[in-house]
């Protein structure tokens, strides 16, 4: 049998506050991305985008739930987890790594109720970020990377994000 493509189950969180949503820079992909990464064992996709997103950006979220979503509350019944927006298949080219695939669960979410939300504070890790409105993204554009290099904002990621946004109005 011939080599078998290794794929890892991630999982996105969109955050948005105010009309914007954040993106920051990813140190092994060099891209800009909203935060995310691995799911952890026995972790399901929105835990693992929550706890991502808290770890990346400092911020406690909660994920918008769907339209319609599923409400059960009598005692027995199954948890009812939220879908996210869209599952991506992306191929991950990082130095170090054999070539692999992220099965990514993306997830819109907002900061919890009553969080003080600071567009000028640092992340964790003082990791490069920015918050961007919904009409910055409309078209395509570039940012410089902490090289000074400039590296475009993928279409799924500019796309997406200004679904978030309109999905927390």
């Amino acid at each position: 049998m011939g080599n078998v493509l290794e794929r890892h189950f991630t999982a996105s969180a969109y955050i948005v506050h105010g009309g914007h949503t954040l993106l920051h820079w990813h140190r092994k992909l060099r891209m800009w991305l909203p935060p995310g990464g691995h799911c952890e064992p026995n972790e399901d996709p929105a835990e693992a985008a929550v706890r991502e997103a808290e770890e990346e950006s400092g911020l406690a979220v909660d994920v918008i739930p769907p339209p319609g979503l599923l409400v059960l509350s009598e005692p027995g019944t199954p948890a009812v987890v939220p879908p996210p927006l869209v599952i991506l298949i992306q191929d991950i080219r990082a130095d170090g790594q054999p070539f692999h695939q992220h099965i990514d669960h993306v997830y819109f979410t907002r900061p919890r109720q009553g969080l003080n939300v600071d567009f000028g504070a640092a992340v964790p890790g003082g990791v490069p970020h920015r918050w961007f409105a919904a009409r910055e993204l409309q078209d395509s554009f570039s940012l410089a990377a902490p090289d000074g290099t400039l590296v475009r904002v993928a279409e799924d990621i500019r796309l997406l994000g200004i679904r978030a946004i309109a999905a927390a109005e």
